[in-house]
């Protein structure tokens, strides 16, 4: 008896972290998720004008063909890494923009709210987790 009791509880219990995974924001989440997108904009601002700079740095005063073909290649890895910032700030803004539409927190694919879990971890999320997993499972079939 005490073993289906325990089994009713942690079903009780299971019920409740679904919920609260789907349940919708409140103001303080989205105050407080709002303030950490501004935050990592602009430390993803930061890290681009630094990459930037490093890519720009002077490369005249390197002593010969080797030097300048490692510089060379140490910028293109920068740019790299910069373009990927950049698209980073991208999603940023593109999730600040959610904010003033309404439209925060809800799956672009499914329309479904995400999980404040994954919004803390990911605040400029476009999909649920089982959306992303989907899109992910279907790119996986056409490769």
């Amino acid at each position: 008896m005490a073993d289906k009791k325990n089994t009713t509880e942690a079903s009780e219990d299971l019920d409740a972290f679904e919920y609260e995974e789907e349940a919708e924001l409140t103001r303080e989440d989205i105050s407080r998720l709002r303030e950490k997108l501004h935050a990592e904009r602009e430390s993803v601002k930061a890290r681009i004008e630094r990459h930037m700079a490093e890519a720009m740095a002077d490369t005249d005063n390197l002593p010969d063909e080797m030097d300048i073909a490692t510089r060379q290649s140490e910028q293109a890895y920068i740019l790299r890494l910069a373009d990927k910032e950049k698209k980073l700030l991208r999603e940023i803004d593109h999730a600040l923009g959610k904010f003033e539409r309404g439209s925060y927190g809800v799956c672009e694919g499914t329309g479904d709210p995400i999980g404040l879990k994954r919004l803390e971890l990911r605040p400029w999320t476009r999909y649920s987790i089982e959306y992303k997993e989907q899109l992910e499972r279907e790119k996986g079939r056409h490769r």
